[in-house]
């Protein structure tokens, strides 16, 4: 058996100069709308409830953006975004393939890949920064993929 088979394989999500532009703008406004608070004429604790408001809002937009990566473990593929998992046991596979389709996804680049599992009845899109070597780990691992172009797609028999 391959050792690397048992050790976890860890990627870590591409990210577009444009969606951390926009993430990091949307946090600023928070930060300056909570800055706001300080002058306002409110109630003392309608401004703290709104500092914390935006001051957290803040906080889970870039948690989101950093906090992107995919794990490829003996069994599953783990991915992680912000406070959101996901676990797809890589035996239920069917395809990985090349997307830019612009859905809301764990992944902060365009430049995506779309897995189909479970008879194909559910997707997902990821961005791993390495997308060749994500491709080669899953095929290693995933005995119904086979390498095919720029994605993997599920084999008679291998």
């Amino acid at each position: 058996m391959d050792v690397r088979l048992d050790m976890n394989t860890v990627f870590e999500s591409k990210r577009d100069a444009w969606i951390v532009a926009l993430i990091w703008v949307g946090a600023l406004m928070c930060v300056f709308a909570a800055s706001e608070q300080f002058d306002s004429a409110a109630s003392l604790a309608l401004r703290a409830t709104m500092l914390i408001l935006f001051g957290a809002a803040a906080a889970f937009m870039l948690w989101v953006l950093y906090a992107i990566d995919y794990t490829v473990t003996s069994e599953h593929l783990l991915i992680r975004c912000g406070p959101l998992r996901y676990r797809l046991p890589l035996a239920q596979i069917d395809s990985v393939q090349p997307s830019r389709n612009p859905l809301s996804s764990p992944a902060a680049s365009l430049d995506r890949l779309l897995i189909k599992w479970n008879n194909e009845r559910k997707r997902i899109l990821i961005s791993p920064l390495e997308k060749g070597e994500f491709l080669r780990e899953l095929d290693r691992r995933c005995a119904q993929l086979k390498l095919e172009g720029e994605g993997l797609v599920r084999a008679s028999a291998r």
